[in-house]
């Protein structure tokens, strides 16, 4: 569905009532890339709310990030603050949408208007966000919400990007999950903000916290990651974690101007990369044809769709 001036004028006048049909509606056109989406986008961007705190919450599958997350919504409920959250899942294979529902791991909020949760498909993104997360990440920062949350789907050494759009990045570890293979992973650990070992009832946690001290302990002592262990199914740590949070968030402002200039400059490559995918796929089928009669190669039809998007 493509939607005239008026409609988009109506949803942006919706999200800046805070109307969340207005910004479920908004975030629609971004996942189908309809027409209008560039100017959400845009209006987006001059609205950007740049006091709302934007968290991203990373570690392999299994380390518990959900239940961290929920857990850390309820205490930032209970401090009055309005909490956006957006959920990387994984892709299904036939609609290309989130194989995950919406609310489904975060049933507790589903009555709470102070919590809005979407879940957004990973779309294969060799980084972890796909362009859509991201630019949904420009929505919510325009509709006022006091704390963002993004929780990845669960990455490995080179799905990195959260830490390029939040402002601060917690990284989930687990005790016995492979504490050698978690700790070898050079990306994941390096942009880590909060190091968060979940399921710390588990005998292995001292074990791997002192693990952690040792690697990081040749960081100069005013940018090292803070280490809090935490049972997030028995909100055990939780406040200890927002604590650790908003510690490195206020650490974090002396560099605040540097890291929006790389966060834009991340923002400029994502648009240029969605803008030039989407001119690409007009040519594709044409291309196809051309080959399967064979009147060029794939390599040829590559070259030919390169030639007239460069013209």
């Amino acid at each position: 569905m493509n939607y005239n001036k008026l409609q988009i004028a109506e949803i942006i006048n919706l999200m800046e009532k805070r109307n969340i049909r207005g910004l479920a509606r908004a975030i629609s056109i971004i996942e189908n890339n309809e027409e209008g989406a560039e100017e959400l986008l845009n209006h987006a961007f001059k609205k950007s709310c740049k006091s709302a705190v934007s968290l991203g919450f990373t570690g392999a599958p299994g380390a518990g990030k959900s239940t961290l997350v929920n857990a850390i919504i309820k205490e930032y409920r209970r401090a009055g603050k309005f909490v956006g959250v957006i959920v990387v899942d994984p892709t299904s294979p036939y609609s290309g949408g989130a194989v995950l529902g919406d609310r489904i791991r975060m049933r507790d909020h589903n009555v709470d208007s102070g919590v809005y949760i979407r879940s957004l498909a990973s779309r294969r993104a060799q980084g972890g966000l796909s362009d859509v997360t991201k630019f949904v990440l420009y929505l919510y920062r325009a509709f006022g919400f006091d704390v963002i949350i993004v929780e990845t789907l669960g990455v490995g050494q080179d799905e990195i990007d959260v830490a390029k759009y939040v402002d601060v990045t917690a990284v989930l570890l687990v005790p016995g999950y492979g504490d050698n293979i978690q700790l070898s992973k050079a990306g994941i650990m390096e942009i880590a903000d909060v190091f968060i070992i979940n399921k710390s009832d588990k005998a292995e946690a001292d074990t791997l916290k002192e693990q952690l001290k040792n690697i990081i302990y040749v960081m100069p002592e005013e940018i090292r990651p803070p280490i809090v262990n935490t049972i997030a199914d028995k909100g055990v740590g939780i406040e200890e974690a927002i604590a650790a949070i908003e510690m490195v968030s206020r650490r974090n402002i002396k560099n605040a101007r540097q890291m929006f200039r790389q966060r834009i400059a991340e923002e400029i490559r994502s648009s240029i990369h969605s803008r030039f995918k989407k001119d690409v796929e007009r040519h594709i089928d044409e291309m196809v044809e051309k080959v399967l009669q064979s009147a060029m190669t794939p390599i040829e039809a590559s070259q030919e769709i390169l030639k007239r998007l460069l013209v």
